[in-house]
């Protein structure tokens, strides 16, 4: 799927609750391909709702289990969500978002998201 980062973004889809970390001074990290990563995210569903959370953390890409065990320690996320669906479309929206903010050279999604 190609983004065309001129294009007019969509309205974002709204979380349950709102995620509290600052997204205008997320770390980047550049991934082999020369592209960036800063909100590559995870949907994680407990018993009060699906959170999305980074992982990217510091300056670097960590594991699915690494972001859950930095969510537990800072209780850091980018929302809570009703369910893994409307997760996604936020972190979707998230990443086209991020993306028209960092352009990359060679704008690769699945190097942004997973």
């Amino acid at each position: 799927m190609a983004y065309n980062s001129l294009s007019t973004p969509s309205p974002a889809p709204s979380p349950r609750v709102p995620g509290n970390i600052d997204l205008t001074k997320r770390p980047r990290v550049k991934n082999p391909d020369g592209s960036i990563s800063t909100v590559r995210s995870i949907g994680v569903t407990f018993d009060d709702g699906t959170y999305l959370l980074p992982t990217v953390v510091g300056n670097r890409v960590v594991s699915d289990d690494e972001a859950v065990q930095h969510f537990r320690k800072t209780g850091q996320h980018l929302g809570v969500f009703n369910n893994p669906a409307e997760s996604n479309a936020y972190a979707e929206w998230l990443h086209q978002d991020q993306a028209r903010m960092y352009p990359n050279p060679a704008p690769s999604h699945n190097a942004l998201m997973k």
